[in-house]
């Protein structure tokens, strides 16, 4: 529920819409992933409701680039996993909670900070599968990694829960504000990293 003003999704009022219907249509990938004591398939399929064949689901990995690293463990998407994904890597389970959501091909594909644990390279590549398979669906992305929003239509800078700057990558960065200061200063931060 909005506390001012109204949400609209196509022009409709979001309290107009069947939450089922909600649900089905909005993919979110929450910043603390969450992965089931099951098999790293049945951790896609999650969602699915059985709808999605192996075909569909090694696509999906594919796409988030999680797939060459499952079939390197002995069990490849049979691999039973442990709580919270305990036997993954950080960036391994966020790739598996990407390709659960994105699995429902959803209208809007919510990414809250779910790639701080894949490095920029690895990062970029996925962000633009997801722009190649999801050309009709709007993406929606949190992060504090300024690199990963340069493709970005809009972006919106917060502080302090309040809007402060908005624009394309190029605008902000010809505004020299909070934006372009953080931009500059994670370059150097990852120049730094290259050296070292």
């Amino acid at each position: 529920e909005p506390q001012r003003g109204k949400i609209l999704i196509g022009g409709h009022e979001i309290r107009e819409i069947p939450l089922s219907v909600l649900r089905r249509e909005v993919g979110v990938v929450p910043q603390d992933d969450f992965l089931f004591s099951e098999t790293i398939r049945e951790n896609i399929a999650f969602s699915g409701n059985g709808e999605y064949g192996p075909e569909a689901i090694e696509k999906i990995a594919r796409v988030v680039q999680i797939d060459r690293e499952i079939t390197e463990f002995v069990d490849r998407y049979e691999t039973l996993l442990g709580e919270r994904g305990i036997n993954l890597s950080g960036g391994q389970k966020q790739r598996i909670a990407i390709a659960r959501a994105a699995l429902l091909r959803p209208k809007i594909l919510i990414l809250d900070d779910a790639l701080s644990a894949v490095d920029t390279a690895t990062e970029k590549s996925i962000l633009e599968n997801l722009k190649r398979e999801f050309r009709g669906t709007t993406r929606i992305m949190v992060s504090h990694r300024v690199a990963s929003l340069a493709d970005a239509d809009l972006i919106l800078v917060m502080e302090n829960g309040a809007i402060v700057e908005k624009g394309t990558h190029s605008e902000l960065l010809r505004k020299d504000g909070i934006y372009a200061n953080l931009y500059y200063k994670q370059l150097i931060e990852e120049e730094l990293e290259h050296i070292e």
